[in-house]
């Protein structure tokens, strides 16, 4: 009986021993796979020195990379920083369904922080309890049904004046520039339903189409959209970032102040119409975004984080 309980013991011990020996095995294999192959790096800067000498745009540099390893996975290495393009579907999903945790946020660039006020919004904004605040105002005071069914007659009204603004154009002798109406009427629906106004100032000359405030307010949204996730080096190596070496964030950033030019004075006015109480009935989103309230009864949003809502509900507005 004795050497049946201790064989039985030393059996258990044995097993036990080899399974947790197994597992470390494993998690040192995991831990320790290869990354994807790539071009060979240089000491402490990487591949950056093949980056900045090249002769066409990054993507196509990475493209014709993987084309020449004959990969559809790669590793390219910016100082400390390993970036990882795929270009095969198959791999993009695996990826995409083991990290879900990680790409269910949104990454950080030089684009987004610009867009959004140093990430103050909703879309573009890292899952966080910046965002989960956000997400809970805009979802009970801006897109819920109740509201888009309250701006339904500002919708239709601009659909309108775009039918009349087209026959007038289909009149002139000019053709029609179809992206410039189709911008125009997505900036006007953007300033109806957030600011009550479809021109900023008097509008052309008739008054049906727009002027050159509306003009330079849609092509600065459109040139933030563009380098939202454009490819900044910045945007993996910080310390770059001085250096504006695409020269994206002077175009970003003056894109930016041509937008904040517009919107902001007629936030700052109709906030010192609600604070002097000169208004009692909401009449947009820019009146629901002021007029949210957190669960103390106190004003949900600041000044600047209404102000860099309203500039993200635009762009959503034109580019969806």
């Amino acid at each position: 009986m004795l050497a049946f309980i201790i064989g039985f013991l030393i059996l258990t011990f044995t097993v036990k021993r080899k399974e947790s020996k197994k597992t470390v095995l494993v998690t040192s294999y995991t831990r320790n796979l290869p990354l994807p192959s790539g071009p060979k790096p240089w000491p402490i800067i990487g591949n950056l020195p093949e980056i900045l000498w090249r002769n066409k745009p990054v993507f196509r540099w990475i493209h014709s990379l993987m084309g020449e390893l004959n990969t559809d996975i790669a590793c390219i290495r910016l100082a400390n920083t390993h970036v990882i393009p795929v270009t095969s579907p198959r791999i993009a999903r695996e990826i995409l369904k083991k990290q879900d945790s990680i790409f269910a946020t949104r990454p950080l660039t030089m684009g987004t922080e610009y867009s959004s006020r140093g990430y103050l919004t909703i879309a573009v904004e890292p899952q966080g309890e910046q965002w989960k605040k956000m997400r809970r105002v805009v979802a009970s005071h801006v897109t819920c049904q109740k509201s888009f069914r309250w701006t339904l007659e500002q919708r239709t009204e601009e659909a309108d004046n775009l039918v009349r603004y087209i026959n007038k154009l289909c009149k002139g002798s000019e053709g029609i520039d179809v992206r410039h109406v189709v911008r125009q009427y997505s900036g006007n629906v953007a300033r109806k339903m957030l600011f009550g106004v479809r021109h900023f100032g008097k509008g052309s000359e008739d008054g049906s189409g727009p002027g050159f405030e509306e003009i330079e307010h849609v092509d600065s949204l459109f040139k933030v959209v563009t380098h939202l996730y454009a490819f900044a080096l910045s945007d993996y190596v910080p310390w770059l970032r001085f250096l504006d070496l695409e020269g994206h964030e002077k175009v970003v950033s003056g894109a930016m102040r041509n937008v904040s030019k517009y919107n902001d004075p007629l936030v700052d006015k109709r906030l010192d119409l609600w604070r002097n109480g000169k208004m009692n009935e909401p009449q947009d989103f820019l009146d629901m975004l002021i007029l949210a309230k957190d669960t103390n009864g106190n004003p949900a949003l600041s000044d600047e984080e209404i102000k860099a809502q309203v500039t993200v509900c635009i762009f959503i507005d034109i580019v969806i």
